[in-house]
């Protein structure tokens, strides 16, 4: 490094990388050893799970039958979040309540959005809103042991997230008339994360 010549020389960090480091010592504090390691042919056995925002209404998702869907809080309207930050967000979500189903599997997350499609395969973001959901994210893929990749899906192909982040009851049961009757519960304290 350029002005670092002695050992006695400190080096100062940004902020985002002390972060990227409490995210790292963290894991490796509960760390369990096991590990999965799988090639990209194997991606047969993968879980889809289907997401949509709405920057107006709110977000959904949509796995095997089960789903989740809610408005944005109106807390939120008065921070400036990006359309990724939305999109993204609920990937967060689907680690926070399903992260046990979901644990030693791999799991490909079907978005809209071409952006959070990049941050998420190359898991590298500019905004750091995003850039905090992304070591979220991270961190609960490490914990459960998931393999992840996102996927673009149009709109028209994601018919079933999109009645649900539109609160579309009627046309999302049509669409889907074996899901579960109740929607799955989001904890409260992940409202937090976009105050």
């Amino acid at each position: 490094m350029r002005g670092v010549v002695l050992p006695h020389h400190h080096i100062r960090l940004r902020a985002g990388v002390k972060d990227d480091l409490k995210m790292w010592i963290g894991f490796l504090q509960e760390f369990n050893g096991v590990t999965m390691l799988v090639e990209d042919s194997d991606w047969f056995w993968q879980i889809k799970i289907c997401s949509d925002a709405s920057g107006a209404n709110g977000f959904a998702l949509f796995w095997d039958g089960h789903w989740a869907a809610e408005a944005w809080p109106t807390s939120w309207k008065q921070v400036r979040h990006s359309i990724a930050f939305f999109e993204f967000f609920p990937f967060v979500v689907a680690l926070a309540i399903w992260g046990p189903y979901l644990a030693n599997r791999n799991v490909v997350f079907n978005v809209e959005n071409q952006t959070v499609v990049y941050l998420v395969n190359l898991q590298r973001a500019k905004d750091e809103r995003v850039l905090r959901l992304l070591r979220i994210f991270l961190l609960n893929c490490l914990r459960f042991n998931i393999m992840f990749k996102a996927r673009h899906v149009p709109g028209i192909n994601n018919d079933i997230a999109d009645a649900l982040s539109r609160f579309q009851w009627h046309r999302f049961r049509g669409l889907a008339p074996g899901a579960d009757v109740q929607k799955t519960a989001i904890p409260g304290e992940l409202w937090e994360i976009g105050e």
